[in-house]
């Protein structure tokens, strides 16, 4: 299996601005972007911070929630994809350039919603199916040791990542992305039947390129809307779980982001991706 989040020498220059050249060199041997790792994260060198908001109450799974976009809601944080030119197949120019992800938490709870740009809805159904529209998160496990290499992590930086997929959403019992919300027509819709799959995100494991594994336990939730010609996705997960597998969420932790566009054909490595983000809760 591919790599969901190969190297890419461009992210690499953005997210490691300082010395760009030397992380880019020495990347392929270090777990990440160089010395002083940590200052990086908190000065903000190594991208954008994403800032969650405390709530009161239950944090909201549905991406239309007027909690998301009310005034003195979360704030929302423009991220900028870019190409993927390290790994085969390289993906020169991805569709889709820019993400806005906003993030809210309550006492137990995190969600982050992910806003893009997407003039076509697609979520081929079954297992014959290769494009669908997508994205993933990814944490390292244990964020306290520094960064993992972006690609999906090594073998003693492992990574928690939560894939969310269109073609997932239709899985859920017939929870059709564009059934209550299309502005016009969309043919072909799936006879979706009712399924096993409890959420539309997956969540899992790596230790490395081409190690990604599911979890047994699946403890994230999701949902996606597609409207307006654009797609909304939430994921929410309990903030600490029972499961070491998962990436245990307190304080700040890095954060990284890949968005796909089954209609530009894009699967695996051909995506759109952010280096390494700093997501940081209050």
């Amino acid at each position: 299996m591919r790599s969901m989040f190969p190297i890419d020498m461009l992210a690499i220059l953005r997210v490691c601005p300082v010395g760009g050249l030397a992380a880019l060199a020495s990347l392929l041997t270090i777990a990440a972007c160089g010395p002083g790792v940590e200052s990086c994260l908190e000065d903000e060198s190594c991208g954008p911070r994403v800032l969650v908001q405390r709530v009161e109450g239950e944090v909201p799974l549905d991406p239309d929630a007027p909690q998301w976009t009310a005034a003195g809601g979360p704030a929302a944080v423009r991220v900028e994809l870019g190409p993927q030119m390290i790994t085969n197949p390289k993906w020169p120019d991805p569709s889709i350039k820019e993400v806005e992800i906003r993030a809210v938490r309550n006492a137990s709870t995190l969600a982050l919603r992910l806003e893009w740009e997407d003039d076509s809805l697609d979520f081929q159904y079954g297992p014959s199916a290769n494009y669908t529209d997508q994205a993933a998160l990814m944490f390292p496990l244990h964020p306290g040791r520094g960064l993992p290499p972006i690609t999906m992590g090594g073998a003693e930086d492992p990574v928690n990542v939560w894939q969310w997929r269109a073609m997932w959403q239709t899985d859920l019992a017939g929870d059709e992305p564009g059934k209550h919300v299309r502005s016009g027509s969309v043919s072909g819709l799936p006879t979706v039947q009712p399924s096993k799959r409890g959420s539309p995100v997956e969540d899992l494991n790596a230790e490395g390129f081409s190690t990604l594994t599911t979890q047994e336990e699946q403890n994230v939730m999701g949902r996606g809307v597609w409207k307006d010609n654009r797609w909304r996705v939430v994921f929410r997960r309990d903030l600490k779980t029972p499961d070491n597998a998962d990436v245990q969420l307190k304080g700040a932790s890095p954060m990284a982001v890949a968005v796909w566009n089954g209609g530009n054909r894009e699967r695996n490595g051909q995506k759109g991706l952010a280096g390494w983000l700093l997501l940081s809760m209050p």
